[in-house]
Parts: C-alpha cells; sequence; structure tokens
C-alpha cells in the first residue's frame, strides 16, 4: 500500500506547449484504508497562497502523471488556464 505522497501542480497557460518550470509540491499522506483525493483529469483546482514560497494557480487539470517508487508516490498534475467564468463554480 502507498503510504506517502507528493502532488507537484505545474501551471499551463493558454497557448503554451509546456507548463512551467516551477510549480507547487504539497506532501501527503492516506489514510488508514489507502484513500487518497487527488484532482482528476477536468476538475477545476484553485491554489492559494499560505506563505510566500508557495505557488497560487487557477484551472482546469489537464493531466496527471503518477509516479511510483516502493511506498512512495509522486504525482504530477497540470493544471492549465481555462476561460471559465469561476464565479459560475461556486456561491458565496
Amino acid at each position: 500500500m502507498i503510504e506517502k505522497y507528493a502532488i507537484n501542480f505545474q501551471y499551463l497557460p493558454k497557448n503554451s506547449a509546456r507548463p512551467l518550470d516551477d510549480g507547487q509540491t504539497i506532501e501527503c499522506e492516506s489514510d488508514n484504508n489507502g484513500f487518497m483525493l487527488v484532482p482528476n483529469v477536468g476538475d477545476f483546482v484553485q491554489l492559494i497562497k499560505a506563505n510566500d514560497d508557495d505557488a497560487e494557480m487557477s484551472g482546469k487539470v489537464k493531466s496527471r502523471l503518477f509516479t511510483y517508487i516502493g511506498k512512495y508516490c509522486s504525482v504530477n498534475i497540470v493544471v492549465e488556464e481555462t476561460d471559465d467564468d469561476w464565479g459560475k463554480l461556486i456561491k458565496e
């Protein structure tokens, strides 16, 4: 069972062929049943800065790449810029 995860979010600006090199890595662990909530392709994602070292981005998940090394899993998620109206996603 995978025990530790590192989720790396990379931003893909509109009309770019590749995502930006810098991103935001979040270390996390699964629950006792091995469950880990990871955004799926097509999901909307918003990363809000918690401190100065964090990246800030919002968009739609374009791709996910899972790399497994023993009981460790690295997940790379590409977040693509979108023209969707974010005001229609949630009513606050």
